[in-house]
């Protein structure tokens, strides 16, 4: 690889990190080709599967503040998987292959700006999808609200009850 080609790899890698929401590192020593083409195939839905030497990795982050905190976790056999969106759905797959294949490792990952060691990244992909999460915030915010509406309704149905027995009582 000449120094053109280095510089535009770094390039690449670097606004890559930056267009991107999340990006999320595995080590894949001892992973088959095939292994690692389906872990590519899955990632392909959501984000990208880039492999680059771990020099190139530090040199394209160490200008972007925040994710400069990954340069530690550059080492080894490792791919970074950037995804635009939807990192929860991504970190869960990263996970659920882990936990199939032995030689896939979670290193670390970054969201939004925040670096997350291995166990953040095993939790964020714990997570539910985004649209039970939000369906499941809409329920907790309507919950009161029905429940006032329920004890109003009870008030009224007791006041019409109390009003029936004394008519009845007056006939």
């Amino acid at each position: 690889m000449n120094r053109q080609d280095k510089s535009l790899a770094i390039g690449t890698l670097a606004k890559e990190f930056q267009s991107n929401d999340a990006a999320f590192i595995v080590g894949m020593q001892g992973m088959t080709v095939s292994q690692v083409e389906s872990l590519r195939k899955g990632v392909r839905k959501h984000g990208k599967f880039l492999v680059a030497k771990n020099s190139l990795l530090r040199i394209a982050v160490k200008d972007i503040p925040a994710i400069s905190h990954l340069t530690p976790y550059f080492k080894g056999q490792i791919a970074v998987i950037f995804v635009p969106r939807e990192a929860s759905s991504v970190a869960k797959l990263i996970n659920d292959v882990s936990r199939e294949n032995e030689h896939l490792k979670i290193v670390a990952g970054c969201y939004e700006s925040r670096v997350f060691d291995q166990d953040m990244v095993k939790f964020l992909g714990s997570l539910p999808p985004k649209e039970i999460l939000v369906a499941q915030l809409c329920g907790l915010l309507k919950a009161p609200m029905v429940q006032h509406v329920s004890v109003l309704n009870q008030i009224i149905a007791r006041l019409l009850y109390v009003l029936k027995q004394a008519s009845e009582k007056q006939s």
